[in-house]
């Protein structure tokens, strides 16, 4: 694809974002995208089929740039410091939630009323999301940092629950008050409710 082909496409995707977080899927139109991008109705058919395969787009955009933005450490970074780690990874997903507005709409609000479409791509990006934190909390068993016998895959299934439910909570639900959220407060406070839960005493530290 040319760069002029890559510009267009990037077009689309950005009107179908704005107009899918804005209206849902069920209300928006291909016309609508075409023509909030100023893109002729042929371009748009010459990378999208339908309506359903630039929102499908748009999801695993959402999914790629998530992973980007949030899991980029190489193993030996995270072996360091693997409580300190799982903090940072806390952090950052909650400022790709707060700073991707249209996006975490579209997974947060729209995507769930779409079963056919989304699931598939909800096992996807939970998935992934488990295992970096099964990964975690069995880095932290091995090196004894968890010496309660936790079982991992209810803990790591509940961890996950609680993070989507925060960001669906404060970057949705209140996303008109986005501006007042103190992120590093609600990053120490999901934290330390997550893992006084695992470790007890040992997560103040």
């Amino acid at each position: 694809m040319t760069s002029k082909g890559e510009q267009r496409k990037e077009e689309l995707l950005e009107s179908a974002k704005k107009i899918f977080a804005q209206k849902g899927y069920y209300e928006t139109y291909v016309e609508e995208i075409i023509r909030d991008a100023a893109i002729g109705k042929g371009t748009f058919y010459r990378y999208f089929k339908n309506k359903e395969e630039i929102f499908v787009a748009l999801l695993h955009r959402f999914l790629d740039q998530w992973e980007v933005q949030v899991l980029f450490d190489t193993e030996e970074q995270r072996q360091k410091n693997l409580l300190g780690y799982f903090k940072i990874l806390i952090r950052r997903s909650l400022t790709f939630f707060m700073n991707n507005e249209d996006l975490c709409n579209i997974y947060l609000r729209v995507g769930p009323g779409l079963n056919t479409i989304y699931e598939p791509f909800l096992g996807k990006f939970e998935n992934r999301m488990l295992r970096y934190i099964v990964n975690e909390l069995e880095a932290a068993e091995k090196k004894g940092i968890l010496t309660i016998n936790l079982d991992i895959e209810l803990a790591s299934n509940m961890i996950a629950g609680a993070f989507l439910r925060v960001d669906y909570y404060y970057f949705v639900l209140k996303k008109n008050n986005r501006k007042s959220i103190d992120l590093d407060r609600l990053t120490d406070d999901f934290y330390t409710i997550i893992m006084n839960g695992i470790l007890g005493s040992l997560a103040r530290a």
